[in-house]
């Protein structure tokens, strides 16, 4: 007997790969397995950065698909440009193209989808007794999506944010005129009071929109199962995913190499493992380049090619963005190196989301920025663990994030909205 009918619209899906896609993917396998009817609607012919074509392996049978086509002129608009935080240093042509998409595609260059999937959204819920709407944002325009559906059917609606909108240090530093920006604003508080329950992924982020919506709700990122990690001669060093210029750990690279230059052992045992899109300040670092015999730079892998690659990692390195309030948007990678109780070595601010949740967990250590003579004994005491075959970490309560227990947390969240 099925439980509740829902429609989730989300633009990230398969054959999308990336993290952003990985939430939504395994919490609709796990409604679906929970009694729950799903239909997912998400675009077709969409613009993405990162394509995984196995993910489309991972989906549950029984969730229905709706594609609807998106036109996305702002391709042409998007900066051919790397990771770096600093637009003053992305070239003029490149700035004029973000200007562009800052101030006349609102709320973002997705703003052309929002009509259509409203149409294919209201007769989806009309023809299906659809019970709830949920949309997951970024992109913000899912959230004017939801907004009017919201009123047009009146459907009971749960806005989902994988970040913050306007609180956002990539939204503070866009070249947007006042007014634009000001309508954000409006639009994103209008946003959050018209839904009947809101999602975020951090704590942070719940006391932020608690204040403006009282039906807001902490659902993490998580991971699937735990994995099994393969025993190596070597001591792999392992970072995987994005990693902007402000995420750049410059003293880890620093400690790295002089390390090397002082222990012959570290030296032949030690590899560094960079896997995803780097900002070209990072490639650039003159540390990094003293480490060429170690160090390897990959680029995206698919997320069975990237799972093998991790079972062999000795250390996981996590870097927050070095910005105010950077720390309190917790990478999903971190949650997938859960899995693997290795452990981590974290950047980021004391007290921030990522340092209480890996403090609570056990599951690693966390350094400031800035935090050089501690690291460099942590990364040694790390080594001769490993030399003495213990490398792994005894987590504590990692249980929870496991998105089979995040999928019945949400549940409840669902009936009480639609209740």
């Amino acid at each position: 007997m099925v439980d509740k009918k829902i429609l989730i619209i989300t633009y990230y899906w398969p054959p999308s790969g990336g993290s952003g896609v990985q939430r939504w993917l395994n919490l609709s396998n796990y409604l679906v397995d929970m009694g729950c009817d799903v239909t997912v609607l998400s675009p077709e012919f969409a613009n993405y950065p990162i394509l995984d074509n196995s993910l489309n392996n991972e989906l549950n049978p029984l969730i229905k698909i709706l594609k609807v086509p998106v036109f996305e002129p702002a391709k042409f608009f998007k900066s051919k440009t790397n990771n770096s935080d600093n637009i003053e240093n992305r070239g003029i042509l490149n700035y004029f193209k973000l200007f562009i998409r800052s101030n006349f595609f609102f709320p973002d260059s997705r703003m052309f989808w929002i009509n259509d999937v409203v149409k294919s959204a209201s007769s989806c819920i009309n023809k299906n007794n659809i019970n709830c709407v949920i949309t997951t944002s970024p992109p913000f325009s899912l959230n004017i999506i939801g907004y009017k559906l919201k009123l047009k059917n009146n459907i009971k609606w749960i806005s989902d944010y994988r970040d913050p909108w306007s609180d956002f240090f990539q939204f503070k530093k866009m070249p947007m005129f006042s007014n634009i920006r000001k309508k954000h604003f409006d639009w994103e508080k209008k946003c959050l009071k018209t839904a009947d329950s809101v999602l975020v992924t951090s704590p942070s982020l719940k006391t932020t929109f608690s204040k403006i919506n009282p039906n807001t709700h902490l659902i993490t990122n998580g991971f699937d199962t735990f994995k099994k990690t393969i025993e190596s001669t070597g001591f792999e060093i392992i970072y995987s995913g994005v990693m902007k210029s402000s995420q750049n750990p410059k003293m880890l690279w620093k400690v790295l190499a002089e390390i090397s230059m002082t222990n012959k052992s570290f030296k032949k045992d030690f590899k560094l493992s960079l896997i995803g899109n780097f900002d070209k300040s990072i490639h650039q670092n003159k540390y990094l380049k003293k480490l060429k015999e170690q160090l390897v730079f990959k680029s995206y892998m698919k997320k069975d090619d990237l799972e093998k690659k991790l079972s062999f990692g000795k250390v996981f390195i996590l870097c927050d963005v070095n910005q105010p309030g950077g720390g309190n948007l917790i990478p999903g990678k971190f949650f997938h190196y859960l899995s693997y109780e290795i452990p981590i070595v974290a950047f980021s601010s004391k007290n921030s989301d990522t340092s209480n949740i890996i403090n609570e967990t056990k599951s690693g250590n966390v350094f400031e920025f800035s935090n050089e003579i501690e690291l460099k004994n942590h990364i040694l005491e790390l080594y001769t663990n490993f030399k003495n075959g213990s490398y792994s970490v005894k987590s504590i309560g990692i249980e929870k994030y496991k998105f089979s227990n995040l999928s019945s947390e949400l549940l409840t969240v669902i009936k009480k909205t639609i209740d």
